[in-house]
């Protein structure tokens, strides 16, 4: 961390009470775990959810879009 920055917060964070330097401390914590979170995720390969979640799911994909599939399946109904 830069030098100037870690003794602006020090400073800072002294002048503050104790409930406050102890709210300082859980952001803190939060932002580190977030960040923690954000590497893990980056670690995942891309997944396509057209292609890739029906594999996952276990089910077949259509060999039409949606729309396709829901105007064939109004037309059917009402003939």
């Amino acid at each position: 961390m830069n030098s100037a920055i870690e003794n602006s917060i020090l400073e800072r964070l002294h002048r503050l009470d104790v409930r406050r330097q102890a709210e300082v401390l859980d952001f803190v914590e939060y932002l580190a775990a977030k960040s923690s979170v954000a590497a893990r995720a980056d670690d995942w390969p891309f997944l396509d959810p057209a292609s890739d979640l029906a594999r996952f799911v276990g089910t077949v994909p259509f060999p039409e879009d949606g729309v396709a599939y829901q105007r064939r399946i109004r037309d059917s109904e009402w003939t």
